[in-house]
Parts: structure tokens; sequence; C-alpha cells
């Protein structure tokens, strides 16, 4: 698994972009970790994809106590990698494509977007309702308009799985898994304040706002367990 145990995610992915080498990449949690364990067919998606970084504080905990470097992995949250990726995008005037979120709102983001990073180019906006019958037509989109970035937030699996299936349409894009971004970028919900971010309890508040999420929190136990099983097997 590619994880980039140090460097600048920006420069390298700006680089790649660039050039026009199509690069997935995947924000990695403890959650996705164990569902990777049990399907394998996402376990070998991350394998395969260009650049895994580390968005989960248990991914982060499990490097470090891993690690037999002196290199100390840092959390890089997906929505914090993608918001520091458009200033330079817009800079490189580049055309970025908006899919997933409830109807309406990656529409409504595209034209804030486009003001706030002067030059970036929103070319296509799709949310995250689309069926089976319409995702040629989606992908014709893509190829015709050829992003440089192509943003999906569908939730995992289901974005990683679709961004293997559409990779095709546009081979030279950056391809980012965003989860529920899409929904703090427009406000629909509120981000954890800095001190849970800073104290690595984002998902203790993100349970206290949503306690329904309790089933899949459930993973960050059970990934703590395997770690720590395979330190004392090894």
């Amino acid at each position: 698994m590619p994880v980039h145990l140090a460097g600048d995610y920006l420069d390298w992915l700006l680089a790649q972009g660039e050039q026009g080498l199509g690069v997935h990449v995947v924000t990695l949690n403890a959650e996705m970790t164990m569902l990777a364990k049990e399907e394998p067919r996402l376990a070998e998606l991350i394998r395969c994809a260009e650049l895994v970084v580390p968005d989960g504080s248990g991914v982060v905990w499990a490097l470090n106590k891993s690690n037999r470097t002196e290199i100390q992995v840092s959390r890089c949250p997906g929505i914090e990698l993608v918001t520091n990726l458009l200033p330079g995008a817009g800079q490189r005037r580049w055309r970025v494509y908006l899919i997933g979120a409830a109807p309406g709102l990656v529409q409504a983001l595209a034209p804030e977007w486009e003001k706030k990073y002067p030059g970036l180019q929103i070319v296509g906006t799709q949310d995250g309702y689309f069926t089976a019958g319409q995702e040629s037509e989606i992908q014709a989109n893509i190829a015709r308009t050829k992003p440089h970035l192509i943003l999906l937030g569908l939730g995992v699996p289901k974005q990683e799985f679709t961004i293997q299936r559409w990779r095709d349409a546009a081979p030279q894009a950056l391809w980012i898994g965003v989860g529920g971004s899409f929904d703090v970028w427009t406000g629909a919900k509120e981000r954890a304040p800095q001190w849970f971010r800073d104290n690595n309890l984002e998902w203790a508040y993100r349970l206290y706002k949503e306690p329904w999420r309790w089933r899949r929190m459930l993973a960050l136990p059970r990934f703590a367990w395997h770690v720590l099983r395979s330190g004392v097997s090894s």
C-alpha cells in the first residue's frame, strides 16, 4: 500500500495534475480499513491506488506504532487535503467535476468555489442520487469536459468502486473520494470544532451529532484490537 509517510501531498498532486498523470487518492481511516478486511475487492483497490493518505487518527496511530524508523506519520484529513489543493488548482485554471451529496448541493457549491478560487473552472456537477442507467451519460460528460480534478462524495466503498469503473473516462485526472465533505463545504453539516480535531476526537463529535452512526463506530475498537493483536503476534 503506497502510503506516503512524509512529504508534501499538495506539491506531488499538483505536479501529477500538471503532467496529466492520473491519480486515485484514497483517504484511509479505521472504518475503511476494517471494511477492506471483509471485502477483498476494496482491499485490492486500496493497494492499487497511486496515493493513500492517513485520514483517520486510528490509522495514524497504527502506522506510528508499527513504524520502526523515527519518521512520524501525521494525519491528513481528506477534507483538508482538497481544501488546500483548490487554491493551486485555481492558479493553474484546472477544470473540476463535482459528484455527490443531496440534489442541489454541489450545484450551489460550484459558483461559490469559482468565486473563492479565481481561475477554477467547475465543468460539471452531479448529485449522488444517479441511477445505474445514468452512469454512461455521466462518464461521457466527464470524457467530454476533460477535468483535471474529480471529487466524488458517495461514501465508502461506493465512491471507490465508482472511481474504479469510471477512470477510463478521464485517465489524466486526479480522482479523490471525499465522503461527506460536500455537506461540510456547503454548510449542510458542521465539522467538529478545532479542539476535537487537534485531540483526535473528531469521531466522538460526529457520534454526538449523529448518534445513529454508533454501529459504524464499532469499527474503531475492532481496528485497535486488530492492530494490538498483530503487534503481539509479530
